[in-house]
């Protein structure tokens, strides 16, 4: 009976080996959780992305059903935002991130386009039409920067938004009043 009673006193506690494997555990556990989280909001931050260009192409749709001629080049992002107020209540969207939107147009040719840069490299992997979509104009800029005007939709990982030599490549989403 005493012996008993000395092995369950021993044994009432985790000793530190199996404290460190736990330990380890739930660490492998918390950085894989962080790490599908971090995808999932890439993943999301470009959905609204491409939403907000879909919005803001909506937008300047009406504004030229209106006037028959796309927004010229509005200076800023800001007078761009001003001028699509009565289409778009909330004004011209912002980034969810630090990427830039872009609307461009050519006042030759009455042709536009809005984007948006993706994070995701392959971000519109499935559904690549290439380099289809390149226009040089006037541009304003969602973060104020004034590179060279032009934004290459690419959705292979080869777009830009700017057009500037040097400028970070990716997926780009555009719609507008363009074609091939």
């Amino acid at each position: 009976m005493k012996n008993n009673k000395v092995m369950s006193k021993s044994r009432q506690g985790f000793t530190l080996i199996e404290l460190l494997v736990v330990i380890a555990i739930i660490g492998l556990l918390s950085t894989l959780a962080v790490v599908s989280l971090n995808g999932a909001r890439q993943k999301a931050r470009d959905a609204r992305r491409m939403a907000d260009v879909k919005s803001l192409q909506s937008a300047v749709e009406l504004y030229i059903g209106d006037n028959e001629t796309p927004i010229a080049d509005p200076g800023t992002w800001a007078l761009l935002s001003s001028g699509l107020l009565t289409y778009l209540p909330g004004g011209a969207p912002v980034d969810p991130g630090s990427n830039e939107y872009a609307y461009c147009v050519d006042a030759n040719t009455d042709k536009y386009l809005v984007a948006a840069e993706l994070e995701s490299i392959d971000a519109l992997a499935s559904e690549i039409d290439g380099a289809t979509n390149y226009l040089v104009g006037e541009c304003v800029y969602s973060k104020g920067s004034t590179p060279a005007g032009a934004v290459n939709c690419d959705d292979a990982g080869a777009g830009n938004i700017n057009g500037a030599a040097g400028s970070a490549e990716g997926s780009v989403f555009c719609m507008g009043g363009i074609t091939s």
